[in-house]
């Protein structure tokens, strides 16, 4: 299969979703727009609808359920984004962010509904990644302090000792780590090296970026820790 960068498959799903008749009009000049993958790891059973600028961008208008994630093109600029709850009753984020042309993003939604928290991230390719598969590690959940991946048996210095995010330090784990690829077992460890969240076999495709995400809350039945994983 051939392989798409970040920005690239960006650049191609705006001009799908918004210039479908651009061959039928030769007088049409495509529009400068970024890309954006939306995370809900909000720890709400209501899930959440998304909006930017007043329009909301949930396809069909389901919500994005805890766990989930979905994508969307956006024009570029500062555009306002808003999270809220599937009732529509609570604004859980609201942020103006900025939007530049074919530049990919992630944001992701997190904590507790007492304690919301926000944060985004620029999407940025590996040069000369070849055959191998591109990482980063954010610490997302409630109720734990600093955490380690191991993706297989080994750890990676950059995804050791990692508090739970807040927005300055998901940017400045923002950048993905070249790894070898296939398929791996995730664990994630303690500051005792006690397990506290496993994920079986993943199978990682070469050439292709993943986001993994420690998610939901500490000895919580309901919503608990999770260790998730998002293609870009």
């Amino acid at each position: 299969m051939k392989k798409i960068s970040i920005q690239l498959l960006g650049t191609l799903l705006f001009s799908l979703v918004f210039f479908a008749g651009c061959l039928k009009d030769e007088d049409r000049v495509p529009v400068p727009a970024g890309f954006m993958t939306f995370v809900n790891a909000f720890t709400s059973p209501e899930g959440l609808y998304y909006q930017i600028d007043g329009r909301t961008l949930n396809a069909g208008y389901a919500p994005i359920m805890f766990r989930g994630y979905s994508t969307a093109s956006l024009y570029v600029g500062n555009r306002n984004l808003r999270a809220m709850s599937a009732s529509q009753n609570k604004t859980i984020v609201d942020s103006t962010i900025t939007v530049r042309d074919s530049t990919a993003y992630s944001s992701f939604v997190y904590g507790t509904p007492a304690q919301p928290k926000f944060a985004m991230t620029q999407d940025k390719v590996i040069d000369n990644l070849g055959d191998k598969t591109a990482f980063r590690f954010f610490n997302l959940a409630n109720g734990v302090s600093e955490v380690s991946l191991f993706i297989g048996d080994s750890s990676t210095p950059a995804f050791a000792d990692r508090p739970v995010e807040t927005g300055a330090s998901a940017v400045q784990h923002q950048t993905f780590v070249a790894k070898e690829s296939g398929s791996f077992r995730l664990e994630v460890r303690d500051a005792d090296g006690n397990k506290i969240a496993e994920r079986d076999s993943y199978n990682f495709t070469r050439g292709y970026y993943y986001s993994i995400l420690l998610i939901g809350t500490k000895e919580d039945n309901s919503m608990p820790l999770y260790i998730g994983v998002i293609p870009h």
